[in-house]
């Protein structure tokens, strides 16, 4: 069974916004609701939760009155909510995905092919990256650069707050480089919909 568990406990504080930010809006759209739609959509997915903290409290009133189940987290830091969210015992031995609110281009497809590759896999965990010239190619500045990749937000691990051996899948997909950490990514998000759809 997989868990998707949405991560929307962060300050934001690059977005210099007086709203939080997974409740932005993007396109009449707050940004959270992109990434539940492609959690919805993917049909290997069982179960939604949205990991909230003190930072995010209206985030959490929105989560719930759209009828999703909401994880109250501390606001600690991204590393050390997700390892109180893999420590909660209704996750104990489930595969968990954990996605960042922040990435409206994510889609359904994308998710379902992620999970595919973990269960071909014999890690425990599996990490999501994007080669870096997607990001020189979109004009985006990305956040951390590891041996030329970029962590994508998307990542999946088993239900235990322990360390977990990891296999790290490369995907080029803009769709796993866009995520929503200031206004100018706003402003590239609505290029790339201008030059596609919607």
């Amino acid at each position: 069974m997989v868990v998707a568990v949405l991560m929307a406990g962060g300050k934001g504080t690059r977005m210099n916004s007086p709203q939080e930010k997974p409740l932005v809006k993007v396109g009449e759209r707050p940004l959270i609701e992109y990434v539940l739609q492609a959690v919805g959509d993917a049909s290997l997915v069982e179960e939604v939760i949205v990991a909230v903290s003190p930072h995010t409290p209206q985030t959490g009133f929105y989560a719930e009155n759209q009828g999703f189940k909401v994880l109250k987290t501390p606001g600690a830091g991204y590393v050390e909510d997700l390892s109180f969210i893999l420590a909660q015992e209704e996750l104990k031995d489930k595969v968990i995905l954990t996605v960042t609110a922040d990435l409206p281009l994510l889609t359904g497809q994308i998710i379902d092919q992620v999970i595919e590759q973990y269960f071909k896999s014999n890690q425990p965990a599996m990490s999501v990256m994007v080669p870096v010239e997607i990001f020189h190619e979109h004009g985006l500045q990305a956040s951390l650069v590891l041996d030329n990749r970029v962590p994508s937000g998307l990542n999946i691990l088993r239900g235990k707050n322990t360390e977990q051996d990891e296999e790290v899948l490369v995907l080029d997909k803009i769709e796993l480089a866009l995520n929503i950490n200031s206004p100018e990514d706003i402003i590239c998000l609505k290029k790339l919909w201008g030059n596609s759809r919607r």
